[in-house]
């Protein structure tokens, strides 16, 4: 399973950083208050994770 999380916090971050490059870039015309939304979004998913993973599995398997 952590195998997954890796994954699919890896391509949310590839995303993030592609959102940012392209408006950067002009490629995108999208408001910067949205792509820092997207990365505040993402902070907090993993700031919960990080908090909730460890009470849900109370000395599970390693």
């Amino acid at each position: 399973m952590e195998n997954k999380d890796n994954f699919t916090f890896s391509v949310l971050n590839s995303v993030g950083w592609f959102l940012t490059i392209a408006n950067i870039a002009g490629i995108t015309q999208l408001k910067w208050a949205n792509i820092g939304t997207y990365w505040l979004t993402l902070l907090l998913i993993c700031l919960a994770t990080a908090i909730i993973d460890p009470l849900v599995n109370k000395g599970g398997e390693k």
